[in-house]
């Protein structure tokens, strides 16, 4: 039990692009499970819910490249 505790305690630090690749799993179980709920064939999920996770990662690289970039003229 103090092992379980241990991984919830003590947390890892994760600096620069890590972040970005620890992100994708997330969003990628996110798309599946929202495309299993929404196709109407169980054949067309993965290459429906693979195409939604990019374009959510696109997306969301879009708009904090815009916010760094004004964050950068702001400053």
């Amino acid at each position: 039990m103090e092992a379980l505790r241990a991984v919830f305690v003590n947390y890892i630090e994760i600096h620069g692009v890590w972040r970005l690749v620890m992100l994708a799993p997330l969003i990628l179980s996110v798309s599946i499970v929202y495309r299993t709920l929404r196709c109407r064939k169980l054949s067309a999920v993965p290459l429906s819910s693979l195409r939604l996770c990019v374009s959510i990662l696109v997306t969301m690289m879009l708009f904090g490249g815009v916010l760094l970039a004004v964050y950068r003229i702001m400053a």
